[in-house]
């Protein structure tokens, strides 16, 4: 199944960043939006799961600072909002307004402040992040949109603020989780600070692929033609960290730390001549509960061998009307976090199909 025809993946700095102009509006105190007229009936409050999670925010320079971050609430608005204020590759998208606040809960004044939010990400039910954009000025009809960045430029030690950022997703699609990762890259790393939307992970789950469905997947051959190949999720297994000890996976120190996730994948070669098959693991996705899409490893030495994952793990030549199974290592590092499915990022075309994740 297609879960998306839209994808702007948000990495580490957030998605690419939007301006659009329009006279400023006006703060309170608080640096929030003072609303100058009656709220929109179009505008809808999200049943996120609110509350204050401690974080660690790593900034650019990769230097780390304990935060607090309270999310007070994520209200939909609607394309009017949007409407002569964005270029043609907004056109159609719906803006989510977040409101949080950021207290610095360590020791060391936090510098960039305003760059909190580059660790955060939107995260839709068709496992498309949100993108980010910074709006100003009033909707159409003289009502003040609801989100303003306030953010300081430095934070010191027990000090908070509150302020505003807005995402962006299409019509129609729902939003599954805020997730903040402390290493700023949304697909590694530690522990994922999670605030679930109600509803959300039901939405997402709806027509997923079963295990053993074929979906035809598009990848890159050897030439670089775009090849549709068709694909069976086999199977999701739990593994552990010792079935990787003395392996050259290029793991970091949270990934280490982490469970590992075996996921197989078989491919058939349906055309008329030998499909060179390099292992797709950059390709398959593990998708989490929280939101996370974590992509799969393969070790770089031929004929390695993992407990409850066999592959080869070399390139070789699969002949017309043959099948080869991939094994992929996913590392969750994160307890709290489960596997839901498993997706394939498609080569030329944004978005991914996925299978429902039968895990043993």
């Amino acid at each position: 199944m297609r879960l998306s025809s839209y994808v702007r993946m948000v990495v580490l700095g957030a998605a690419a960043v939007l301006f659009l102009a329009g006279c400023a509006p006006e703060r309170g105190a608080g640096g929030v939006v003072e609303q100058g007229a009656e709220r929109p009936a179009s505008w809808t409050d999200l049943p996120v799961r609110t509350g204050a999670r401690d974080v660690v925010h790593t900034d650019s320079d990769h230097r780390s600072y304990e935060v607090r971050i309270a999310v007070k609430s994520l209200v939909r608005g609607s394309e009017e909002d949007m409407r002569g204020r964005v270029d043609e590759g907004l056109k159609g998208m719906v803006p989510h307004y977040l409101t949080f606040e950021v207290t610095n809960t360590g020791r060391k004044k936090l510098p960039a402040a305003y760059m909190v939010d580059s660790n955060f990400a939107l995260n839709g039910t068709n496992w498309v992040r949100g993108e980010k954009v910074y709006v100003s000025g009033g909707r159409p009809g003289g009502i003040d949109l609801p989100c303003a960045d306030s953010a300081p430029k430095t934070l010191a030690p027990g000090d908070s603020y509150k302020t505003c950022v807005t995402y962006v997703l299409p019509e129609g699609v729902g939003v599954l989780s805020l997730t903040h990762n402390p290493d700023g890259y949304l697909d590694e790393g530690g522990a994922v600070a999670t605030w679930p939307v109600e509803g959300g992970l039901k939405a997402a789950s709806a027509g997923l692929a079963q295990p053993g469905d074929i979906v035809r997947v598009r990848w890159h051959d050897i030439e670089d033609d775009i090849l549709e190949v068709p694909a069976t999720l086999v199977s999701v297994r739990r593994g552990s960290a010792a079935d990787l000890a003395g392996l050259d996976l290029n793991l970091n120190e949270n990934e280490r730390r982490g469970v590992p996730y075996y996921v197989s994948v078989a491919y058939t070669n349906t055309g008329p001549k030998d499909l060179y098959a390099d292992h797709q693991a950059n390709s398959v996705h593990l998708l989490t509960e929280s939101g996370r899409q974590i992509r799969g490893k393969a070790p770089f030495v031929r004929d390695t061998k993992i407990p409850s994952c066999p592959s080869n793990w070399g390139t070789h030549m699969i002949p017309p009307g043959d099948s080869v199974t991939q094994c992929s290592v996913h590392l969750v590092t994160d307890d709290g976090d489960k596997p839901f499915a498993v997706g394939y990022a498609q080569a030329d075309r944004p978005g991914l199909v996925a299978w429902r994740t039968p895990l043993h």
